[in-house]
Formats: C-alpha cells, sequence, structure tokens
C-alpha cells in the first residue's frame, strides 16, 4: 500500500510538472504582388522581401515553470518563401543567401522577478528598441529601417547575451554583448532604455563595436486618439574612422479611415541629402489576417544599391499570423 501511494505521488508530481510546461507552434504567411523600377524589373510575385510587410516564417517557443518565480524557455525560428518553398528568401527583391535552419532565432532564456536573461541568437536590443515606437510594426518596407537601420545596427546578432528588465512603472532598460571570442574581433555592445505608458512610447539605443560602427536612435510615439506620431533622430558611424555612415531624422503618422489604417513616414538622411517615403494602407479581415498596400520610394537608390537612382515600388499583398 506504502508503494502504491509512493507510485501515485510519483505520477502526480510527474503530471504536475508537464502541466507547468508549453510549447507553442506559431508563424506568418505573407506574400505580395508588386513592381519596381529596380533593373527593370517587372510585376512579380514578392516573398520575404523589401515590398512584404514582413518575412514568412514558423517557429516554436516553450516555457517551463521552475517555481519560485523563475521560468525557463526556448524560440526557434526559421523563414519560409512562399515563393519558392525555400527556408531563405527565394523569390524577392532583396534576396539573402542566409538558410541556416533557424537563422531568424535559436536562443534560451531564465526569467522572473529581475527580469530576462537570453542567450543565442536574437533580435538585437537596438531592434526592440526602435520597433516599440516604429509605426508600421518594423515592417519590411518600413523606411526607418531601410535608411538608417536599427540604431545603425542589424536586426539580429548570434552568438548574444542579452538583459532585459521588467517594467518599473512603464520604464525598461535591455542591454546585450556578442563576446570576442565570437565576432572574432572586437566585442559588440548594445543598451537600450524605454518608456512605455498610456498613449506614449520612447526608447534611446546605442551600439557599438570598437574598430567598427557606432549608431543611435532616439525615438518616440504619442497616440492623440484620432492619430498617432511618431519621430526620431539617427546618427550612425563608422567608429575606426568617425565617418558619418548616416545621421538624420523620421516623422510619421498613422490614422484610421472607417477600417483602414493609414500610415505615412519620412525618413531624411541630411549627410547623403536622400529622402525615402513610404505609404502604407492596412485592411483588417480578422483579428489574424490583414491585407496591406504600400508605396515606397527611395530618393537615393541605397537599399537596393541601384546606381543612386530613385527606386520606386509598389506591392498589395496578405499576412495570415497564426
Amino acid at each position: 500500500m506504502k508503494k502504491t501511494l509512493i507510485a501515485l505521488a510519483a505520477v502526480a508530481a510527474t503530471s504536475a510538472a508537464f502541466a507547468q510546461s508549453s510549447v507553442t507552434l506559431y508563424g506568418v504567411a505573407d506574400i505580395s504582388v508588386g513592381d519596381s523600377n529596380i533593373a527593370n524589373s517587372s510585376v512579380a510575385a514578392n516573398a520575404n522581401g523589401t515590398m512584404n510587410n514582413g518575412n514568412s516564417r514558423w517557429g516554436l517557443r516553450g516555457t517551463e515553470d521552475l517555481g519560485g518565480g523563475l521560468k525557463a524557455g526556448f524560440n526557434f525560428e526559421q523563414n519560409v518563401s512562399l515563393a519558392d518553398g525555400s527556408t531563405g528568401n527565394g523569390g524577392s527583391i532583396a534576396t539573402s543567401t542566409d538558410t541556416d535552419a533557424f537563422q531568424r532565432a535559436a536562443w534560451l532564456n531564465l526569467s522572473g522577478s529581475f527580469g530576462e536573461v537570453r542567450l543565442g541568437r536574437s533580435l538585437t536590443t537596438s531592434f526592440y528598441s526602435v520597433a516599440s515606437w516604429e509605426l508600421t510594426g518594423a515592417a519590411n518596407y518600413s523606411v526607418v529601417a531601410n535608411q538608417f537601420g536599427f540604431a545603425g545596427a542589424g536586426s539580429r546578432n548570434d552568438a548574444a547575451v542579452m538583459y532585459f528588465s521588467p517594467n518599473m512603472g512603464g520604464f525598461t532598460v535591455g542591454a546585450s554583448t556578442v563576446l570576442k571570442g565570437n565576432t572574432g574581433t572586437e566585442a559588440k555592445y548594445d543598451l537600450s532604455l524605454g518608456y512605455a505608458n498610456g498613449p506614449l512610447a520612447a526608447s534611446f539605443a546605442y551600439n557599438t563595436q570598437k574598430g567598427g560602427n557606432t549608431g543611435m536612435a532616439l525615438g518616440g510615439k504619442y497616440n492623440f486618439g484620432a492619430f498617432t506620431v511618431a519621430a526620431s533622430y539617427q546618427d550612425n558611424e563608422k567608429e575606426a574612422t568617425g565617418v558619418t555612415v548616416a545621421k538624420g531624422y523620421t516623422l510619421g503618422a498613422t490614422t484610421n479611415v472607417g477600417p483602414v489604417a493609414l500610415t505615412f513616414d519620412v525618413a531624411r538622411d541630411t549627410e547623403a541629402k536622400d529622402t525615402d517615403w513610404l505609404l502604407e494602407a492596412k485592411y483588417p479581415l480578422s483579428k489574424r489576417t490583414f491585407v496591406y498596400g504600400a508605396v515606397y520610394r527611395d530618393g537615393n537608390g541605397d537599399t537596393f544599391k541601384a546606381a543612386g537612382k530613385d527606386i520606386n515600388a509598389y506591392a498589395v499583398g496578405i499576412r495570415h499570423n497564426f
């Protein structure tokens, strides 16, 4: 009888442990049809390109409750091109050779009342900072990202060591590094300070690498009810030479006309005298699916490296989140 009770207790404990763990399958399917004047292109279906709202992807994320307010978690995320079924950016306007199995995310974390510590391949601290106020939700055609990057940094880092603070009355802190042994040259450092409360969201991002680039972005948005306005100041330079890579500002607004969300965004590089602008419209079909249209102009051709000519592109697409 005693052994039976012990066995039942063990089974109950095991069941409780499994009940405290969860794994979620999620993803995005996004494809558009559009045209641009890049290399005399014609109308085409676009997947995972600049004229998509976002990259198609699938991923797994999970958490385990370790007790005492401590949790362990993970995230694996992979690109899927709806143009050819590859795990890269096949069939897009702006292609990539990055076809690693989980090129979008591969990390493990511990979180609790202290915040979160994350290790692995992840979106950068600067990305999260800029995305907190950027009006398109950091879409592929974002003029903020295409003109200035994310405070001059890329959107992802390999082998990152990251920390995110808990929310302290609306204030948050993020910090990360990629160690010298992983970069092969010098360590990278990334810091962000953010505030989000009520109608206001604002953040400051700064990242640097000795001998590499140093970038900063100070931006924010305010929801007035009938419309939302966002603005930022950007300053990115090559640390080794002191040469300014990109410097300027962004300004945009979003409003609703019935169910349609309209966004107009401008990004001005005052060093290159290059102005990019975007007009976006989004119409929700459900809570998880929307159609979108975007008209994009790159005033100097920097985004597509098209011999310095102005780039004009447009697309109409659909995005489904699952």
